[in-house]
């Protein structure tokens, strides 16, 4: 099988190219400069011809802040928020957009109560950041008895 190399003679060759100070953000950047690895590369600098090294810092850099952020947040498959606090979220943003409308206002009364109801759930849940919707929910609740009353 002459004329075909393996995966562990071009590293070999790959890491011999490299200058005898070179870091590892500099072995990564000459796998992703030869196409060996296209990890955090986007989808259109995948497709380029040549990335410019203005570029592949770039990349380095997106690489680096990736790994800084807790693992269940970069993998996909493991990170689930929690449905309660979504639910919340949803909830509490919709209301104010209801209670403008005056047809709809008394909506927006049950959407606010149901995100907080929600957002104790997932308080109760030990979720984190759970009670933003839920501050967020009473603020809106606060404001929906008072803007009338001011008005009014």
């Amino acid at each position: 099988m002459e004329g075909i190399v393996s995966i562990k003679e071009e590293a070999i060759k790959l890491v011999e190219q490299l200058p005898e100070e070179a870091s590892w953000n500099d072995l990564v950047k000459s796998l992703i400069r030869d196409r060996k690895v296209t990890l955090g590369l986007t989808d259109i600098e995948v497709v380029q011809d040549q990335l410019t090294e203005e570029e592949l810092s770039a990349v380095i850099a997106r690489l680096e802040s990736a790994s800084s952020a807790q693992d269940d947040m970069r993998n996909t498959r493991k990170y689930n928020p929690d449905d309660a606090l979504t639910i919340s979220w949803v909830l509490v943003s919709l209301a104010p957009l209801l209670f403008i409308s005056i047809l709809i206002a008394p909506a927006a009364y049950l959407l606010s109560a149901l995100g907080i109801v929600f957002g104790a759930k997932a308080c109760m849940s030990k979720v984190n950041g759970a009670w933003l919707p839920t501050v967020v929910g009473v603020i809106e609740l606060i404001l929906f008895v008072a803007l009338p009353a001011a008005v009014g």
